[in-house]
């Protein structure tokens, strides 16, 4: 009886140690996914191009699932969006560029609202016109070529300007049909191209995603769409890079959730006897556009301020100041341009290299990086 008692303790003990680590385990475990603390991530494998920073405080387990939907929400849209590849159950840009003008194409509804926000762009500035496509695919070619030609010491190529002319003739929201969720293009040599405003909008869809689970600070930056995810008390500060250098130029700085947008002529570009040739195109001209060096949006809505930094890129300094300023009733707008010495235009900061302007609206909270 004695033997059967002390192997009943030595069980009870066993069961109690057993217990006893179970329960530390299980609160070192807890203790370390409820901490908060700032992770950074960078994804290359979502699309768009680009890599996209994604940062947030919260625990690790959170961050986690946060990263798992900015990774789902940039592939989809990226798939949604994509005007160079078919994917299998998906009705993109693709899939309408090739099939819209034979018949009404059915898409998701998050492709119809993009393609509805693009044309409210347009209608503030015909110099954003996402129905351009046709022209952007010619450079598109050229492009990819001629970076390749660069890469050798060679000089890039330029699109045959008679094709360039005869694919203007193709472009206009007029040519376009929307019905209930089906497009139509009334132009069979119809294309459209939304590579000027989906990272805004994905950004905006991603940032509006993560905020009703639960995360309430950190940001989104998509090669140079950045979406701030809530206010901070003792300010973001967010550099503006400058175009001839990796590094930053200049600095915003808020407190609020905003939206800050680039569009610049280091972005995706090449070179001929020198000159540089942008991937934004002039809508009015067919040729990219040489006025300013990048020009950037801050704004409430990525979506509205990626179609904005395009459409003023498209846009002499005057011309963009005196458009902005006709916003600013309806909307709350800064504006960061930065230009060449040689424009013959007055700097709002002092800067050797560049003229750098800002709507007075946000001039207080722009300074040099440096």
């Amino acid at each position: 009886m004695k033997k059967v008692s002390k192997i009943k303790q030595w069980l009870l003990l066993s069961c109690c140690f057993l217990f006893l680590i179970v329960c530390i385990t299980s609160y070192i475990s807890n203790r370390e996914n409820s901490s908060s603390k700032t992770q950074n991530i960078t994804l290359t494998d979502v699309g768009f191009d680009t890599s996209i920073d994604f940062q947030a405080t919260c625990s690790p387990s959170e961050f986690d699932q946060y990263v798992t939907i900015v990774r789902d929400t940039f592939t989809k849209y990226n798939q949604l969006f994509d005007q160079y590849n078919s994917y299998e159950g998906i009705n993109n840009v693709y899939t309408l560029n090739n099939e819209a003008a034979d018949s009404y194409v059915q898409v998701d509804d998050d492709l119809i609202e993009c393609i509805q926000q693009a044309q409210m762009v347009y209608s503030l500035s015909s110099q954003f016109d996402i129905t351009q496509g046709a022209v952007l695919s010619l450079w598109h070619d050229a492009r990819e070529e001629s970076i390749v030609l660069n890469d050798e010491g060679k000089d890039g190529i330029l699109p045959d300007a008679s094709a360039i002319q005869e694919a203007m003739q193709h472009t206009g929201f007029d040519k376009l049909e929307i019905k209930d969720n089906t497009i139509h293009y009334l132009d069979p040599e119809l294309k459209l191209d939304l590579g000027g405003i989906a990272k805004g909008y994905t950004a905006q869809k991603c940032k509006e995603i993560l905020n009703e689970n639960g995360l309430v600070n950190g940001f989104i930056n998509a090669g140079g769409n950045v979406v701030l995810l809530s206010e901070k008390s003792d300010g973001w500060r967010i550099g503006i890079r400058n175009p001839d250098q990796q590094s930053s130029l200049v600095r915003y700085t808020t407190i609020k959730d905003k939206a800050i947008v680039t569009s610049g002529d280091y972005q995706r570009y090449y070179e001929i006897s020198d000159q540089r040739y942008t991937h934004i195109i002039d809508p009015q001209t067919g040729y990219p556009s040489n006025y300013v060096r990048s020009v950037t949006i801050i704004c409430n809505d990525s979506t509205l301020a990626d179609g904005l930094s395009t459409a003023l890129f498209n846009m002499s300094y005057e011309d963009g100041a005196n458009f902005i300023s006709s916003l600013q009733d309806t909307y709350d707008i800064g504006v960061i341009w930065i230009l060449d010495k040689e424009k013959a235009i007055t700097s709002d900061i002092e800067c050797n290299d560049f003229i750098i302007k800002t709507t007075d609206n946000i001039r207080k909270d722009v300074t040099l990086s440096n």
